[in-house]
């Protein structure tokens, strides 16, 4: 996963946030600054600097700086205010869409860097054994969760999903410690996602969770977690990145899964075929 992704990530503190800032706008020339200089121009310690770069996986500030330099003398190119900031009022219609593929396909790299292979087994391995799957998102995660839930009703598995969130935190009242609760929450923070882990929990069933890359609450209360990468900040009032690299993780999970059942899913397709051929033959008065 890319540095520049790792600072934009990873779920920091108010402080910590700040120095990332600071760092990814000094991107360019970061190993030219002092960790005093970061200290006093963002308002901190030096011991608050470094604590950031642990955080974000470093060993310390000078293996970040020494990281960062070596990251943009391969990839021929260093990050400029502009890219960082990406889209604002006065940029074109070309300007917009350029920035708009490029962060997104830059989500779905880093996401693929991200991917933990035994995770998804696991997950997997859950998923098949269940015999109930409640799935929680609110807002622009409820969106992957009606996707999921589509996917896993079509290979026939026992799934729930509401759009509601009072429907979905009433739901876990009938999980057993043989069902799951995937849990959909970008920021791994929304306060009814960590009461849907909270419950699930506390009713036996596993948990698993699609987050954002680092820690959070949601992940921290999670069987299994899967991760995702976003350029986007936490701010920005449309999810762009976000969305995609969640979908895509849906993607994967249920095609692994749906690999694993090869055999059942086989018999449902036929079933599901016939149907949608009888519906087809009803409408047209048999033509």
């Amino acid at each position: 996963m890319s540095i520049t992704a790792r600072l934009q990530s990873a779920g920091f503190s108010a402080t910590e946030r700040r120095i990332a800032d600071y760092i990814l706008k000094n991107a360019g020339r970061i190993w030219e600054i002092s960790i005093s200089q970061v200290a006093g121009d963002c308002g901190t310690s030096k011991s608050m600097v470094v604590q950031l770069c642990k955080a974000a996986g470093f060993k310390g500030y000078k293996d970040l700086c020494l990281q960062m330099r070596v990251e943009q003398a391969i990839s021929g190119r260093q990050e400029d205010e502009e890219d960082y900031e990406g889209i604002h009022p006065g940029c074109s219609v070309s300007q917009i869409a350029h920035l708009t593929f490029h962060e997104e396909v830059r989500s779905l790299q880093d996401t693929e860097e991200l991917l933990d292979a035994g995770a998804i087994e696991r997950a997997v391995e859950y998923l098949r054994g269940a015999d109930r799957i409640i799935l929680f998102g609110v807002g622009g995660s409820a969106i992957a969760a009606l996707d999921m839930y589509n996917k896993l009703s079509r290979i026939g598995l026992h799934a729930h999903f509401s759009l509601d969130v009072h429907c979905q935190l009433l739901e876990t009242s009938a999980l057993t410690d043989r069902s799951v609760a995937l849990v959909f929450s970008f920021n791994g923070r929304t306060k009814d996602m960590l009461e849907a882990c909270e419950l699930s929990r506390e009713a036996g069933a596993k948990v698993i969770s699609v987050t954002r890359y680092g820690k959070n609450p949601v992940a921290e209360n999670s069987d299994v977690c899967l991760q995702v990468a976003s350029n986007e900040s936490l701010r920005r009032v449309t999810a762009m990145s976000s969305r995609i690299s969640t979908m895509s993780m849906v993607d994967v999970l249920f095609t692994c899964l749906a690999s694993s059942m090869s055999d059942e899913i086989e018999t449902l397709v036929r079933r599901n075929t016939m149907i949608a051929e009888r519906r087809r033959v009803k409408k047209t008065g048999g033509t």
